[in-house]
């Protein structure tokens, strides 16, 4: 029994083994291109933040060695606790150019001069105003005007200096890699797979960025970066103020951009139903006759709020991980109302004001029967989700009928009229009659919906708290 998704294991031998997403046809693809690409290039890999950003580039990047490219790693989040990303990166790429770098002396030599050089790069990038600060000048006030005069042209001579041998430097560290990838690049270019860039501090990401464009744009390089360009737009902002062209800017950096396709989102749900053993645990629960369609509820449901609230990959599965908890801790047999579940389970995480409103005694379900419509437009809910939302909108109305005994309920009374009306269409007719039964008659043979049971449920699982990193 699996309670939370486990990270996808990359196949070495076959890396699609355990692509959920369908992305090979889109890595084949790129592939070629990488294959065809004028080096040096900056490929940027754009998609929003839990969209499976990291494992597109994983699975990239072991396809590329099975095509016998020799590709590296590089997780610019995990290394945003250095100062400047130049050292942590030619640390980085240390261990992972060891099978590039092979036995030859040669190229050892010229990977080694490289790494020198870059560390002496990185040194010499320190702002020339901390000079200042550990000359000792600290109090300006009892500094006379022609000491400072001298301190600033010793200043001055000490950054022209700096700058001729950090131009230098730079000349000597290209022409160290350009030869390392000449001796061992096999006429296949280097491809560095940069991820995480759009999660670091912003000063580290444009950093970082920089570093990649005036050190290493070099025949025969390829970067890839995996980034949410929204996102990376903020970290420009709030660097360099909100006047700034983000886009212009990350222009400057970037040759190629390929928006990442953004999966079926029924797919990888059902695939998570796979991964988190649930296809197992309803299959028992299909013995009981009033039980069998449950899975098929819990599934369609989630589908239609996870597509309506547009949730991330990641959102999808902390919130599937989470409902998983929740099932968990029922009996075989006892009615967990699926539908229902779902919908407050996502309601908490995603809108928490409108789920404490109908949970407490004074709540009623017009307020959240007016959000669901909110979150479900009228063409959906009428069309692909019509089962699913007139479901979910029953179990709500029930919820409040079996709590509080009406005998009464508007809703259900706004159902009737709709169906007595000449003017409603075929669609809406047939929307309130599954409302009607289902709030009528929820689980069958007359029992009613135990609110109190399914929130004292979620309340227990919502003190379990999943990882980003999951």
């Amino acid at each position: 029994m699996n309670l939370k998704l486990q990270a996808i294991q990359i196949d070495p031998a076959n890396p699609f083994a355990n692509d959920l997403l369908n992305r090979q046809g889109e890595i084949e693809n790129l592939s070629i291109l990488i294959r065809n690409v004028n080096s040096p290039a900056v490929i940027a890999i754009d998609s929003r933040w839990g969209t499976g950003k990291t494992t597109f580039i994983k699975m990239w990047e072991q396809q590329l060695k099975h095509e016998g490219f020799d590709p590296l790693y590089f997780n610019a989040w995990a290394t945003d606790f250095s100062e400047d990303p130049l050292v942590s990166f030619l640390g980085e790429m240390n261990d992972g150019l060891e099978a590039l770098i092979g036995k030859s002396d040669e190229s050892r030599q010229a990977w080694s001069k490289a790494k020198a050089v870059g560390k002496q790069i990185a040194k010499r990038s320190v702002p020339a105003l901390i000079k200042i600060a550990t000359a000792g000048v600290i109090d300006a006030e009892k500094i006379i005007e022609d000491e400072l005069s001298k301190a600033m042209e010793s200043l001055a001579g000490d950054a022209l200096d700096d700058y001729l041998k950090a131009k230098n430097a730079i000349t000597a560290f290209h022409e160290a890699l350009t030869q390392l990838i000449d001796i061992s690049s096999k006429d296949k270019p280097v491809v560095i797979f940069v991820d995480e860039l759009d999660r670091c501090r912003p000063t580290y990401a444009i950093s970082l960025l920089e570093r990649i464009k005036h050190l290493f744009n070099i025949e025969g390089l390829v970067f890839v970066l995996a980034l949410d360009k929204k996102q990376l737009g903020h970290s420009i902002s709030a660097v360099y103020g909100d006047g700034i062209d983000s886009d212009g800017y990350l222009r400057r950096f970037i040759d190629f951009e390929y928006q990442l396709k953004y999966p079926e989102r029924k797919n990888y749900i059902n695939s998570l139903f796979s991964a988190l053993s649930l296809d197992e645990y309803f299959e028992v629960r299909k013995k009981y006759q009033e039980l069998q369609y449950d899975r098929g509820y819990l599934e369609n449901v989630f589908t239609m709020l996870a597509e309506c609230q547009n949730l991330s990959l990641r959102e999808i599965e902390q919130l599937l991980a989470s409902i998983n908890l929740a099932l968990r801790t029922a009996k075989e047999n006892e009615y967990i109302h699926p539908a229902l579940l779902v919908f407050l389970v996502v309601t908490k995480n995603t809108h928490p004001e409108q789920y404490q409103n109908f949970v407490s005694e004074t709540g009623s379900e017009k307020e959240t029967i007016e959000y669901l419509y909110r979150i479900v437009p009228r063409k959906k809910r009428l069309g692909d989700f019509e089962f699913e939302c007139a479901l979910v909108e029953g179990f709500l109305i029930a919820a409040k009928y079996s709590r509080h005994q009406q005998e009464v309920s508007d809703d259900l009374e706004r159902h009737k009229a709709i169906i007595a009306s000449e003017e409603s269409s075929r669609e809406e007719k047939s929307y309130s009659e599954i409302v009607i039964n289902v709030a009528t008659r929820p689980v069958g043979m007359g029992r009613g919906v135990a609110l109190n049971t399914l929130v004292e449920r979620i309340d227990l699982i919502s003190q379990f708290k999943f990882s980003e990193e999951g």
